[in-house]
């Protein structure tokens, strides 16, 4: 299964040929819910276990075909992650403070 998501991955270069989970689960034959959470670890692993340099955007998983691409990816999750620090410290602040 995982060398199927890497032969569909490696087809879906560059951030503007992203594929979806819900159609990467149509193609291996994997029927779940909406949130695709199985596919998307097959995904993440398929990732590791095939070194690929995979991104994911709100359109989709795609592989990382340049410079920009890569530095724009980073970016994002750069601010994810300090989006998530945050909400931590606004959420652990009012649980204490609360006390």
């Amino acid at each position: 299964m995982l060398e199927q998501i890497r032969d569909i991955l490696l087809s879906h270069n560059g951030k503007r040929n992203p594929i979806t989970s819900a159609e990467i689960a149509r193609k291996i034959g994997i029927i779940e819910d909406d949130t695709h959470a199985q596919t998307r670890a097959l995904i993440l692993e398929c990732a590791q276990k095939y070194e690929l340099p995979l991104a994911a955007s709100n359109r989709g998983y795609y592989l990382i075909s340049n410079q920009r691409e890569y530095d724009e990816y980073m970016n994002n999750l750069d601010s994810r992650s300090a989006g998530i620090e945050e909400r931590k410290k606004i959420i652990t602040k009012n649980f204490k403070g609360g006390k």
